[in-house]
């Protein structure tokens, strides 16, 4: 009886300290409570140029870079250790400011300046980079990374715009491919749910349907945020 009673307390102990004892969280993939996928959004502003504006427009000569915004959704794919895969879906503009070639000079009070731009050439995508990322711990809920790999894109539209005036506007389409491949590298910075990186996207291929006086590749510096939900 006795040793019954014992047997049966034990039973109760184990019970009650399993209960007591919280499941793995099954979305850890990872020590830390790293989850094995990770999605969200991202967001921001890119600086972006061409190789070649002759080609789209025979009367114009390159005046800066065009200030666009990048934007759209993230996966973060744990694969081995450090390294992940993390596609992505970006809408993203590409393009250049510009100016007539006999455009005069400005004459300011501190010296002469270049001609001020007066036309955008923009170039809309749809963007897929196809990245890996390698991340080092830091602490427990931050991590710094570098990311690398191919990015796939789908022309949306091709315009020369008024910089006065954005409606105004000429449609190229037909002189721009339906499509681009460039490489994609950089680096950034996690903290929790919030992350920001800083990329380069260079252009692999010419994107004029006929690259006369010059084959065109598109260029962004980007600095994009974003946040995992």
């Amino acid at each position: 009886m006795h040793r019954a009673c014992a047997v049966l307390s034990a039973v109760l102990v184990t019970q009650s300290v399993s209960a007591q004892t919280p499941a793995p969280d099954a979305a850890a993939g990872s020590p830390g409570g790293r989850r094995s996928i990770e999605y969200g959004v991202r967001f921001g502003p890119a600086f972006t140029s061409l190789t070649s504006v002759e080609t789209f427009d025979n009367t114009a000569a390159p005046a800066a870079a065009e200030p666009t915004m990048h934007f759209g959704g993230f996966v973060i794919v744990d694969v081995a250790g450090p390294l992940s895969f993390q596609p992505e879906v970006l809408f993203a503009a590409k393009g250049n400011r510009i100016h007539d070639k006999d455009a005069q000079p400005r004459i300011t009070g501190t010296g002469t300046k270049p001609p001020q731009a007066d036309r955008v050439i923009l170039l809309r995508y749809l963007e897929i980079p196809l990245l890996v990322r390698a991340s080092k711990q830091t602490r427990d809920d931050t991590s710094v990374y570098l990311i690398g790999g191919p990015a796939l894109a789908m022309r949306r539209s091709a315009v020369l715009r008024q910089v006065a005036n954005s409606g105004r506007l000429e449609d190229i389409a037909d002189q721009v491919t339906s499509n681009n491949l460039s490489v994609v590298f950089g680096g950034g910075f996690q903290h929790q749910r919030w992350l920001v990186d800083a990329r380069m996207t260079k252009g692999l291929r010419n994107v004029a349907v006929v690259p006369v006086p010059g084959e065109v590749k598109t260029s962004a510096f980007a600095v994009l945020m974003g946040v995992r939900f």
